[in-house]
């Protein structure tokens, strides 16, 4: 699959889950976050680690940095949530925050990022990114990502 397939993908999978959290019960809520901070934790890994140093090199810088400012409010975001209390009222309000900022993040990713990457990378090299980046998903899938979305959220301030 190449990287935008696998990215898009991503992005299905967490609107889903969007939508699902939005809909439950109290009891369900906090499996779900624990879903949406792994799927997020992957996916930001995944775009920092592959997907935007190819961006670069292709001479997309400035989309690059924009993007990986907002990476650092979602991981933020993501910290504090998994740092409340199950029954803290503060929770859905920082989920609504989180939806936004994500949704507001893809769609500016498959709007323009993508579309600018599309006219000046081959499928070859998309192909290969999308090989690198389902081999990191392998590597990472055997990690803790939610005490890695707890750390790394913790250690970075919005900008």
């Amino acid at each position: 699959m190449d990287a935008l397939a696998m990215l898009k993908q991503q992005h299905r999978e967490v609107d889903e889950l969007f939508d699902r959290i939005q809909q439950c019960a109290e009891d369900e809520r906090i499996t779900l976050l624990g879903q949406i901070s792994e799927k997020l934790t992957m996916h930001a890994e995944l775009e920092e680690r592959h997907f935007y140093p190819f961006a670069r090199r292709m001479g997309i810088q400035d989309m690059v940095d924009h993007s990986l400012q907002e990476h650092a409010e979602v991981k933020h975001l993501i910290a504090e949530i998994l740092q409340l209390k199950r029954h803290d009222p503060r929770i859905m309000q920082d989920v609504m925050q989180l939806i936004t900022s994500v949704q507001s993040h893809v769609k500016e990713e498959e709007n323009t990022l993508f579309p600018r990457l599309m006219s000046v990378a081959s499928q070859d090299e998309l192909m290969n990114v999308g090989m690198e980046m389902q081999r990191t998903m392998e590597e990472l899938s055997h990690q803790e990502l939610l005490k890695m979305a707890e750390h790394e959220g913790s250690t970075v301030t919005p900008g």
